[in-house]
């Protein structure tokens, strides 16, 4: 543990690698200041005593270092203090650093990461470590980490003070430390699987508040607000057990080091009374090494509160990590692209295998054929394949066995981001984002303008819907607050799609959410997007594929039946027969 620990530690290092001036000078000030704190108890003995023998000389004479003393006694005290807010600066500035490094990792690292990650992690997880973790370790930056070495530093010198000072007495402390750190390292090895379990509880909080909050509409229309609070009270009820275990544990910390700080305060007390009456301790060594026990609680009480923070902010770190680990799509740099000005659009699939998991095989030797500028609907029950086949053709995921090919080329030795260029893809969830709409449709082309923006809207019939709206063009939208219906955002969505160009299209139930009379509106606009492109159509609602060039069926990841819509009715097989289903009242 305290290996990766360390390991952790110098990841973290590298992020501030970039300012090391300003943490190199932050940690020499600090030293230094606390070089100052630590000496000034030292000299205030050494004041005490000078007053001493002028009490003792019957007030005769003063001696001439009496006020350059005080004088820098205050000035250490004041250089000291005044050295931990310049350390505070430029750690502030080093922390904000090395987190905006780290927050922009981690944005390309999610671009890169595969489908798949995102497929099997939460979104609210992941929101949660992008936000609440990133402070956590923010916090770690800017002043738990610095803070915790402070008073390391503060106590390692008050320890060589008190030998200075008086062998003997420091004795004391030097047996009552060791036991002190035992018993804070045996409590923070506790805590810190608490700390992480409560950092990834905030996760799957925030994942379901985001679900809740995201789809409000859907679960007042279902009347399921108990069912909902008892699920947030059942994951705020772990998040407050693990937050209530790991503060309780941690809280133990301050607690053992007050005890073991006092009984050796009382100890050093009585010992150096005895030493004084004795006559090998004079009061100001007394007074001194008095200073320095009250001076070293303070430390060891930040020092165990800075443990638990450190602790927190180092599962918050470990969380992250996590994510910047993860396996990333492989570089394909030194792969061609594909020349999308000549793509035909003709595809093929050979003999494909493919399981999401090891365990479980979806698609068995499946092969088929789509010629340049034809129609091909794919459809089946839930669970037959139809989406996997879009998947595997723009590479989301990759194949176990068998080729894909595109105008005879197989994807695997395509360039990645240069083969989905060569598509357009409509979903069933009319994707909109927060911004104008004009910024939602010039997203299918980077440095679209006005102009193009405008005759991707009239092309898909939507412009008529955009005019007679207050701002245009510039009006703004958001997914969850938008003056736009579901078909009217799917319009913009088709217009996206557009301004794109593609050779290959795909509509993923683009018009499954929609009534009648928007969904006959969407497909005309479809029908005008889809001349002169290959496209795959996958729907449920069979009689908006009845005129696709070729219609394939699946089910459990096997072609079972593929055809034109009268051959299959001809055919009268698992397709009529789901035709026939849908079709009668």
């Amino acid at each position: 543990m305290a290996r990766k620990s360390r390991g952790t530690l110098r990841r973290v290092g590298g992020y501030m690698a970039k300012d090391r001036r300003l943490a190199v000078t932050a940690v020499v000030v600090m030293v230094l200041g606390s070089l100052a704190l630590a000496f000034a108890p030292k000299l205030a003995g050494n004041l005490i005593d000078m007053l001493t023998e002028y009490v003792t000389d019957g007030y005769t004479h003063l001696d001439d270092g009496f006020l350059p003393l005080i004088a820098v006694i205050a000035g250490l005290y004041v250089f000291g203090y005044c050295a931990t807010m310049v350390s505070n600066r430029n750690m502030i500035v080093v922390s904000r650093n090395a987190t905006q490094r780290m927050r922009r990792n981690l944005h390309n690292k999610l671009n890169r990461v595969p489908i798949r990650f995102l497929d099997t992690h939460s979104s609210g997880d992941i929101s949660s470590r992008l936000t609440n973790d990133l402070t956590t370790v923010e916090s770690l930056l800017e002043s738990d980490l610095l803070n915790l070495m402070v008073q390391i530093l503060l106590i390692v010198l008050i320890l060589i003070m008190m030998l200075v000072v008086n062998p003997l007495l420091a004795i004391i402390y030097v047996v009552l430390m060791p036991v002190s750190f035992l018993l804070m390292r045996f409590i923070t090895k506790k805590t810190k699987k608490g700390f992480k379990l409560q950092q990834s509880t905030v996760g799957e909080l925030n994942g379901f508040m985001g679900d809740v909050l995201n789809n409000h509409t859907l679960v007042k229309a279902y009347g399921m607000e108990d069912v909902s609070e008892e699920r947030f009270a059942e994951i705020n009820g772990r998040f407050h057990k693990a937050y209530v275990r790991s503060k309780f544990a941690s809280g133990f910390i301050m607690p053992v080091t007050l005890i073991v700080n006092n009984i050796g305060y009382i100890c050093v007390s009585i010992f150096g009374a005895y030493m004084i009456i004795d006559g090998s301790l004079t009061l100001g060594g007394f007074t001194a090494f008095l200073l320095y026990g009250q001076m070293l609680s303070g430390p060891l009480q930040s020092a165990s509160s800075g443990m638990n923070q450190v602790q927190s902010g180092f599962a918050a770190v470990e969380r992250l990590f996590e994510i910047l680990d993860e396996e990333e799509e492989p570089d394909e740099s030194d792969l061609p692209g594909l020349d999308v000005s000549k793509v035909e659009g003709r595809v093929g699939f050979r003999d494909v295998t493919f399981g999401y998991t090891p365990e479980r095989t979806l698609f068995r030797d499946v092969s088929f054929d789509v010629e340049p500028g034809s129609v091909v609907a794919i459809v089946g029950p839930s669970g037959a394949g139809k989406t996997t086949v879009i998947n595997l053709l723009m590479r989301f995921y990759e194949i176990d066995g068998g080729t894909i090919e595109v105008d005879g080329t197989s994807t695997r030795g395509i360039n990645r981001d240069g083969l989905r260029r060569a598509f357009g893809m409509v979903l069933q969830d009319s994707w909109v984002f927060e911004g104008t709409i004009a910024d939602n449709i010039a997203y299918g082309k980077e440095g679209a303008t006005r102009e193009e923006v405008v005759q991707a809207a009239r092309t898909v019939g939507c412009d008529s819907i955009i005019d007679v709206l207050p701002d245009g063009y510039d009006t703004y939208i958001s997914e969850e607050n938008s003056q736009l219906s579901v078909g009217e955002k799917q319009l913009l969505v088709l217009a996206r799609a557009v301004l794109a160009d593609p050779h290959i299209l795909i509509l993923d139930e683009a018009t499954s959410n929609m009534d009648t009379r928007t969904e006959a509106l969407v497909t005309k606009a479809m029908e005008g997007m889809m001349e002169g492109r290959t496209t795959f159509i996958i729907a449920h609602r069979l009689f908006t594929i009845r005129n696709a060039d070729k219609i394939i069926f699946m089910k459990d990841g096997d072609i079972k039946e593929v055809g034109s819509h009268n051959q299959l009715m001809e055919l009268d097989g698992l397709y009529a027969d789901m035709y026939r289903s849908m079709s009668s009242p």
